[in-house]
Order: C-alpha cells, then structure tokens, then sequence
C-alpha cells in the first residue's frame, strides 16, 4: 500500500484528526494496517476500531480516490513533500489528508491570517480592505470564507492581484455561507480552496472551531480586526499562541461590543495595528507593489455599476432604475461587491467604491 492511500483511508475512517494522531504515536500507518486486526486492538477502542474496519479497504480507497478525481477535487498528504511544513507541528494537530482546489503552493508561502466578526461594520470592513491590499503584496491571506470580516479579507486579496487560502470548516462540496459562493469559486480559480474533511462532510459545532487552528497554523501570524467577548475569532488567536504564531489585532471603539475582544487581545499583549505597516515592519518585509485586478462585467453587472457611477443608490432605487428583479440585481451586486468595484455604504443603500 502506498502511504498517501493509508493517510486517506484514516481520513475517510472519520475518525477525529487528534485520535489519529495519538494512534500514530503509537504504530505507523503502515504497521496499523497490517496488524490491524491482531495488534491495533489493544491501542484501540471499539468505536475507533469499527469506524476504521469499515474503510479499510483497497477497493474503498481505490473508489474514493475516483471520486475525488471525477470532482477535480485534488488531495495532498502528510506523505507529500509539498504538505505545507507549518501545518507538521505537532500543536497543530495535522489532519493525515488535505483536500483541495486551486494552488495548493502558496499554503507553503509566507501567511498571513486575518479574522473577526461575521457581524462586521463598515468600519470593519473599510479597515479590512486597507490593511490587507497592502499585506497581500508580502503575503498569502489566510482566513475562513465566514461572512464579515473573513470574506472581506478574501475579497481585498483576490482585488490587487493577491493570493489568499480559505480554511473551510466543511468539505468542499458544502462550503458556506450561500452569500459566499460566489467568492468560493472566485477563489478556487485564483487561490486555494481548503479543508481536511472529505468533500462531503457537513459543517457542525464542532468542525469550525477545529479549522481555526489550521488558519494560524498556516500563518506566521493572526490579525483580528472585529471581535466580540465570544467571538469564534478569539479561538483562532488562542491557537496562535499555543502554535506560537504572533496575534495582531486592530484597536476598536470602546463603546463597541465588537471591539470588545480586539481591545482585550492588546490588553492581554496582542501587537496592535492600525494600518499595514504595522505588520510589515514587525517582520521586517517591504510589500510588492499590487495590481489592481481587471474584470470583465456582464450586461447587467454594468448596468448597475453604470447607474452608481451617477452617486449612491437604495437597493429599491437600483432596481427601478436598472428594470431588475430583486434576485437579478442580488446575483449583480454580490458580483460587483466581490470584484471591490462597489460598496455598500450603509444597510440597502450602494456606491462605487
């Protein structure tokens, strides 16, 4: 058997990554296959011994490595000289199998990680896009394709040119929120696409917070720039600390709930920021200067550009004025939105940005 199709079949068995990797402290994934039935017994409970019985299999792994093929979805393994270094760290807890779509090279670039709310402002997201367009110039940005602040970052990257990794707390073929898609093709085509779940795992309680720790495990460092007392952002910074990755974070208003985990972040010795080259400087890179990217709008992606170009509109206005359905202008807006050609500059009401 080859080792890269005995790190699927632990993947597959759903087994979680950390009860593997402690059975891997234990027997090889060789050993653990061929011995399964006489030795792997004793180290095993009788959950994990049934849930790995059930995909030990040539012709199982044989069909699922036709699956992924089929789906263009590509996989890389601990076995695999290009598996992204930072991710072997034993505090990170390396999932045994990496699945994929898009350039799997950068993850091995120098990273950066930024986070926050789902709930972010337009404050929030207005500081997001200046900071990032300017780190994507050094760095590949790693977040996880949430709502808020994650899709701003992707967003902000993919705009001048820049690389950017998406962690999915899900696999690929249940990649959320819907409002994202859009961006979660975008970024198949010009960055990467990750997860170390098999594409058809459903995202839970569970699977979100484990994916946190791969975001700053790929990363130098993690930026937080909106985050409340709760927010699932902070369990990204905690990993980066057990990883002992540097943890940044944007000071807030004191009077914002959202600021409240940002502002406690810094208390508690986060670096602050307040623009790029707070980052930039603490390790000592200069950015390449970034190319605003080109794209080319449909009709009626232009038509709604066209109409803002003469100021500001209601998302009603634009709708009588450009003859959409509401569902049409949705799908134009969230293009133009994703392209960073258009601003929504307070609930319903858009400008070019």
């Amino acid at each position: 058997m080859l080792m890269s199709d005995l790190y699927l079949w632990l993947s597959y068995s759903h087994v979680p990554t950390a009860k593997i990797n402690k059975i891997l402290q234990k027997m090889s994934p060789t050993a653990l296959w061929d011995a399964f039935a006489e030795e792997s017994k004793y180290i095993l409970d009788d959950k994990t011994f049934n849930a790995l019985k059930r995909t030990r299999n040539v012709e199982y792994i044989e069909r699922a490595k036709q699956y992924l093929e089929t789906n263009n979805i590509k996989y890389i393994t601990r076995a695999d000289p290009i598996y992204p270094s930072l991710l072997m760290q034993s505090e990170v807890n390396p999932p045994p199998v990496l699945y994929y779509k898009g350039k799997i090279e950068i993850a091995r670039d120098p990273c950066i990680a930024v986070v926050g709310t789902r709930r972010a402002s337009q404050y929030g997201r207005y500081v997001t896009d200046r900071i990032v367009r300017e780190l994507a110039g050094a760095f590949t940005v790693v977040s996880g394709l949430a709502a808020g602040i994650d899709g701003f970052a992707h967003t902000a990257a993919l705009n001048v040119g820049g690389n950017t990794v998406a962690v999915l707390g899900s696999g690929i073929f249940h990649a959320s929120p819907s409002s994202n898609l859009r961006l979660f093709d975008e970024i198949c085509k010009s960055g990467l696409v990750l997860s170390e779940y098999p594409p058809d795992v459903h995202a839970s309680e569970y699977t979100f917070p484990q994916r946190n720790r791969l975001i700053s495990g790929l990363s130098k460092g993690v930026l937080v720039v909106e985050a409340a007392e709760r927010s699932g952002s902070l369990i990204t910074a905690n990993c980066a600390l057990e990883q002992g990755r540097d943890v940044f974070a944007v000071m807030g208003d004191v009077d914002k709930t959202r600021s409240v985990g940002t502002n406690k972040l810094i208390k508690d010795g986060a670096v602050p920021v307040t623009c790029a080259a707070d980052i930039l400087e603490y390790y000592s890179v200069s950015a390449k200067k970034s190319e605003p990217k080109t794209v080319a709008l449909d009709f009626t992606e232009q038509r709604v550009l066209d109409e803002l170009s003469a100021g500001e509109r209601s998302f009603d206005g634009l709708t009588e004025a450009c003859g959409l359905t509401a569902a049409e202008l949705n799908t134009a807006l969230s293009a133009l939105i994703i392209y960073g050609l258009v601003h929504e500059k307070a609930k319903n009401l858009y400008c070019v940005s």
